[in-house]
């Protein structure tokens, strides 16, 4: 049988018919609401509290005293995709206990957060009753991931149900066929039990649309989860689901991994297969978007990376690099880090500058080398570039969606296509911003190689150290800064993020810059300067 190939180019998109943006909102939220069955519905005054609009407060341990779980199901939430997998493995758990459970907790963190667009659990429950009579039957797991529950972010498309990409002209967009990520994941023996929210766009760090709503942090629902894959990581965090494919083509993986807590991998753009997933422009491939996972462990990363390489999944998408899966023992020698403090553009919160001068001097202490490093050019030229190279068209292909549903656009996107003076670009413009990426590919390796004079191994430094974003959180609707993620996708450098699970900011060791002048390349670094607020202790 033919194994058919996805492209990006081949999605298109079903213009919703002319009606109110408003009213087609209110529709699509009110479904995922009415998609959760009554048995799994929290008291209203719980759900009110939870409002961005009353202050923020934590609701990440509501599900632990809500009651809607019981023990067995929050002590099975409270695993590792690795651990689940190797207890449905061996017997000791079924597909549909653990699937059940997830799709609980899915409900109560949708209630307080609002991370999801779809809510299927009937559809799941089927799926994990097969995925239990096949091993039952066989002996053996249908595969690497067999019985695990896996949210999917609304930009992939999913059989049967709504791709979105949170815009109201898409709300009609059903999806015929499986997305090449799903596919490989079905095969895997994932069940896939719902779909998360993300920003009108794509193109926010935080996750808002008219269409299905804001999205919180867990942590404090006065905070956004980050975006673009805000959904996903709001929706780990509050352990409805243990992983989840994300996306990300300036910060969109790494970011919601930062804020809230997780795990997180984003790899060079074509080491994973990304057919089937919605992008308003599939013709701009300058900065490819990158596919990888958030998660609870590194192991649940590695995990999840291996089964969705492009190697053996080359079939589901041609534009991959099929290269297969190496594995690497820990290095025994020693080790050295460059540590990237400050983009010179925005100053990152005390808080981010000493968690990575404390994780330096502790990997100094094991014994590796820490030597400090600022980037081979301008980084915030490099962010014009990117930019550019974003929004080739001048956003035109989303002005288009956007006036299909007269639906406005959000204040977020607004800002920062008039930041960077956002317009179509003519042929020798576009020719000039590729000229430039590839001249920073060039510098970057040269650099790269050059550390090596100053290593006391001989060798370049191994990684890179450095912030995921320059705040420690954000608020709602205020502009993100993505210049510190961004610069790893335009160069396609793989990039993730490491929570420091134990650190606490710290009002003594925290305190604001308060004689630091922010610089003026453009209106982020004051906004981010303006936003740090030290609690007390």
């Amino acid at each position: 049988m033919a194994t058919q190939t996805l492209t990006q180019q081949s999605i298109s998109a079903t213009p919703v018919t002319r009606r109110s943006y408003v009213d087609t909102a209110k529709t699509a939220q009110a479904s995922v609401h009415d998609a959760i069955p009554a048995a799994w519905r929290l008291p209203e005054n719980i759900i009110s509290a939870a409002s961005p609009g009353r202050g923020g407060i934590k609701v990440v341990d509501i599900p632990r005293t809500c009651g809607l779980l019981n023990k067995e199901q929050l002590e099975i939430t409270e695993q590792t995709a690795t651990e689940l997998v190797a207890r449905m493995t061996a017997g000791h758990l079924s597909s549909v206990q653990v699937t059940e459970a997830f799709c609980i907790r899915a409900a109560v963190a949708h209630q307080l957060t609002n991370c999801l667009t779809e809510f299927f659990p009937e559809e799941a429950l089927a799926t994990a009753a097969a995925l239990d009579a096949h091993l039952l039957e066989t002996g053996q797991p249908m595969g690497a991931l067999h019985g695990l529950p896996v949210c999917i972010k609304d930009m992939y498309d999913v059989k049967g149900h709504r791709t979105t990409m949170a815009f109201v002209g898409w709300y009609d967009n059903i999806a015929t066929q499986d997305s090449a990520i799903v596919r490989i994941l079905r095969a895997q023996g994932a069940v896939i039990h719902c779909k998360t929210t993300m920003p009108q766009t794509g193109m926010m760090l935080e996750s808002t649309s008219w269409l299905w709503g804001r999205t919180s942090n867990p942590f404090n629902t006065a905070l956004v989860p980050g975006g673009s894959s805000g959904g996903d990581g709001a929706l780990i965090a509050m352990k409805g689901s243990p992983i989840a494919p994300s996306s990300d083509i300036g910060g969109s993986i790494r970011v919601p991994a930062a804020y809230n807590g997780l795990y997180s991998l984003k790899p060079s753009a074509d080491r994973i297969p990304r057919g089937g997933l919605k992008s308003p422009a599939p013709g701009n491939i300058s900065i490819k978007v990158s596919c990888g996972p958030q998660a609870h462990s590194v192991a649940d990363v590695k995990m999840f990376t291996k089964v969705i390489n492009a190697y053996p999944n080359a079939k589901f998408e041609a534009n991959v690099v099929p290269m297969p899966w190496r594995e690497l023992s820990t290095p025994k020698h020693k080790l050295s880090f460059g540590l990237w403090e400050t983009d010179g553009v925005v100053q990152p919160h005390p808080p981010i500058r000493r968690a990575l001068r404390e994780t330096a001097q502790k990997l100094i202490v094991a014994g590796h080398q820490v030597i400090p490093i600022k980037l081979p050019f301008d980084c915030w030229e490099n962010l014009v570039v990117t930019r550019k190279l974003f929004f080739q068209t001048g956003a035109e292909e989303v002005k288009t969606i956007l006036s299909t549903a007269g639906e406005p656009m959000k204040p977020g996107v607004k800002f920062a296509l008039e930041t960077f003076n956002t317009r179509p670009l003519t042929i020798k413009e576009l020719f000039a911003c590729n000229t430039q990426q590839t001249k920073y590919k060039a510098q970057m390796a040269e650099f790269w190689s050059g550390t090596a004079g100053n290593t006391s191994t001989g060798r370049p430094i191994d990684a890179i150290l450095g912030p995921v974003s320059a705040a420690v959180g954000a608020r709602h609707d205020v502009p993100g800064y993505c210049g510190y993620t961004s610069v790893w996708n335009i160069l396609d450098y793989p990039a993730g993020t490491i929570p420091l699970k134990n650190f606490k900011v710290d009002e003594t060791k925290d305190p604001k810059d308060v004689g630091y002048e922010p610089t003026t390349f453009g209106p982020y670094d004051r906004m981010v300067h303006e936003m740090c607020k030290v609690p007390k202790s």
